[in-house]
């Protein structure tokens, strides 16, 4: 009953920074494909008035409506908040007692009187919407200028990020048209859950980004995976066409319904069960907060990235997630000291008073490292840390690894072990991006102007 509706965990993240973790009905279930709560280290805080207490056992078969074994959703333990603690004992009595204000049934047990909730909970989207966005900067770093000859560029870079970083504003129209989705697609398939990951939670989104859902309906051990997320992507794109015509099934490794809500002017890329955006939507979220250089580096790599015509992996070139991924691996080791941990050590990392490089230089080192990158030996690791040789990446033993994926530019999904970067795999493509690397890099170093990185016209 109700499988699928979405709750909001805020926990450590396992990190070492607050985290965010959607569950389901489904996963409370234990019915969840991935071990997520060792990675999360959620919790749970329940509240609300639940119904007058009922002994399970004692129950008669003709009880009053609204039980457990009610169809009407709307007035099941969900909508009480809730859950069976009648059945497990947690409930405010016992078998042996009389429940306060219970009437004896014909059976001999005890049949109950429903009671609403005196405050409805409201869930995921509602939350959202009544909570300020923590992301959005407003004021500028104490230490962002320092005196030195970076000053200017890192000024430049600071004021292109305040123009491009993802407002309140749009996160709330984001979230409202994920209400919007939740609830229409719940009425019409009501086992799926809806959730929103990627960018738009993580801190790393810019105003112009998609928004990134992910529709969970329960496996399906006869079906192979990309198989059964295919099947039920198909039955989503139907109602999605009501209101897009021009929606589209993308049979990528990784499925995608892609439309647009033009009322808003957002865009949507819907997955199917890729359930390890939620735990990489909760790492990259740590990582935003570790300092505050990172989110202006990520954005401005992205802005960089988008004006060289290298940041489409349906043109062969690299993802908005790789080119994060490779930003924060640079700030992993390509600083010394360096800014982030691996996500092994996240938990006990203490970094900023160490390394106070300013902005503008670390993104022309960032440039330099990625013009100068063994790319034919070694792979990009957030999950490591460091770079990883791309036979270790081949030979490891992952679900959804395929050896072959590994080819010119390597870039290890910290979770799933997959190659994010695997859509550049075209010579021509891969040449142009390292040589965009070097040649900004080279421009930017003789003139320290945040210009000289972008396409020369």
């Amino acid at each position: 009953m109700n499988e699928g509706i979405p709750m909001m965990f805020h926990g450590s993240g396992g990190f070492g920074g607050p985290g965010v973790y959607m569950m389901s009905q489904l996963e409370r279930a234990g019915h969840y494909p991935l071990d997520m709560l060792p990675v999360m280290g959620v919790g749970h805080n329940g509240g609300g008035t639940g119904r007058r207490w009922q002994h399970h056992r004692e129950r008669p078969k003709d009880s009053v409506a609204f039980g457990y074994d009610s169809d009407d959703s709307s007035l099941s333990s969900n909508a009480s908040g809730t859950t069976k603690s009648g059945e497990k004992g947690g409930g405010r009595g016992n078998g042996s007692e009389r429940p306060n204000g219970a009437q004896r049934g014909e059976g001999g047990g005890y049949s109950r009187e429903w009671r609403g909730r005196k405050h409805q909970r409201r869930f995921a989207p509602d939350r959202y919407l009544h909570t300020g966005y923590a992301f959005q900067v407003k004021y500028t770093p104490d230490d962002l200028l320092n005196g030195s000859k970076w000053d200017t560029l890192s000024q430049e870079i600071w004021d292109k990020f305040l123009k491009s970083q993802q407002t309140e504003e749009t996160f709330k129209r984001k979230i409202n048209l994920w209400r919007y989705l939740f609830i229409t697609i719940k009425s019409i398939f009501p086992r799926y859950g809806l959730y929103v990951v990627g960018s738009t939670m993580s801190g790393f989104g810019l105003d112009s980004s998609d928004v990134d859902l992910c529709l969970f309906i329960r496996p399906d051990g006869h079906l192979e995976p990309r198989a059964h997320a295919l099947l039920h992507l198909s039955h989503v794109l139907q109602y999605i066409k009501s209101f897009d015509p021009d929606a589209e099934l993308i049979q990528a490794k990784v499925p995608i319904v892609k439309f647009r809500d033009t009322q808003h002017g957002l865009s949507v890329d819907l997955n199917c069960n890729n359930v390890v955006g939620i735990k990489n939507t909760s790492l990259l979220r740590c990582f935003a907060k570790s300092d505050w250089r990172v989110r202006p580096l990520v954005a401005l790599a992205k802005l960089w990235a988008r004006a060289h015509d290298i940041n489409d992996a349906r043109q062969r070139t690299l993802s908005s997630y790789s080119l994060t991924l490779m930003v924060l691996h640079f700030l992993q080791c390509g600083t010394h000291p360096a800014i982030l941990p691996s996500a092994y050590s996240a938990g006990a990392w203490e970094s900023r008073a160490a390394n106070r490089t300013p902005l503008g230089e670390l993104f022309l080192q960032m440039l330099k490292y990625y013009a100068e990158f063994p790319y034919e030996r070694m792979a990009v690791s957030v999950r490591a840390g460091c770079r990883v040789p791309v036979g270790e990446c081949r030979a490891a033993r992952a679900h959804k690894n395929d050896p072959h994926q590994w080819k010119l530019l390597c870039v290890e999904e910290p979770f799933d072990l997959t190659n994010t970067a695997r859509s550049v795999y075209d010579p021509d493509t891969f040449e142009k991006i390292v040589r965009t690397f070097r040649e900004s890099y080279k421009r930017l170093s003789l003139g320290l102007r945040l210009a000289d990185a972008w396409p020369q016209r």
